[in-house]
């Protein structure tokens, strides 16, 4: 019996040597593979970190498409500015529906706006006129509460004209240094100069 116990010890004991080997050579071979695991993680923060470095160093021998350089320049004409702005210059009326206009006196025939205020000063050979002015949009523009002093004048055929022809305006264009008051699509009602 004691040889049985014997047997049954060394039997038992050479098992639990083997699973205590195959576990320190499992022990071993998981701190191998975890080391391995930080080696290669640290080589490859390594690699990252010279990669980046050799990013940074490298990259301006690199031509990419996307580095190239182009430029488009887009330029809006507004219609409503030529060499002179519509308000803050004074225009000098040379024609009125289609015709010639001469002054009959010294002084010039004119229309001058004042953004600031939304008002217009005119004057078309006798009495001074004024009124209000709005631009509805960009060549939009109306002229209302047109009033003028009530002098007597030999000649006022043009300055009725001309008083006329601001109240149909609803639209103009500046080409250059002339101004032009149309109603609609149609001729221009009035046509000006820029006055330097």
């Amino acid at each position: 019996m004691k040889k049985t116990y014997l047997i049954i010890a060394l039997g038992f004991l050479s098992i639990v040597g083997c699973q205590k080997k195959e576990n320190d050579a499992d022990n071993t071979s998981m701190d191998s593979i975890q080391q391995a695991d930080t080696t290669a993680v640290s080589d490859m923060k390594n690699d990252t970190i010279s990669a980046s470095n050799e990013e940074v160093t490298d990259s301006s021998d690199v031509e990419l498409l996307d580095k190239m350089k182009t430029s488009s320049k887009t330029i809006e004409v507004d219609p409503s500015k030529g060499k002179y702005a519509l308000a803050e210059t004074k225009w000098k009326l040379i024609e009125l529906n289609g015709k010639a206009v001469k002054s009959n006196s010294t002084k010039d025939y004119f229309i001058n706006l004042d953004s600031k205020s939304g008002k217009f000063a005119a004057f078309a050979g006798c009495n001074s006129i004024m009124g209000a002015f709005v631009m509805k949009a960009t060549t939009k523009l109306a002229f209302s509460k047109i009033v003028s002093t009530k002098m007597a004048c030999e000649d006022s055929k043009t300055e009725s004209d001309f008083i006329k022809a601001l109240g149909k305006v609803d639209n103009y264009m500046i080409e250059g240094t002339t101004l032009h008051f149309h109603k609609g699509k149609l001729a221009a009602v009035a046509k000006f100069e820029a006055i330097k």
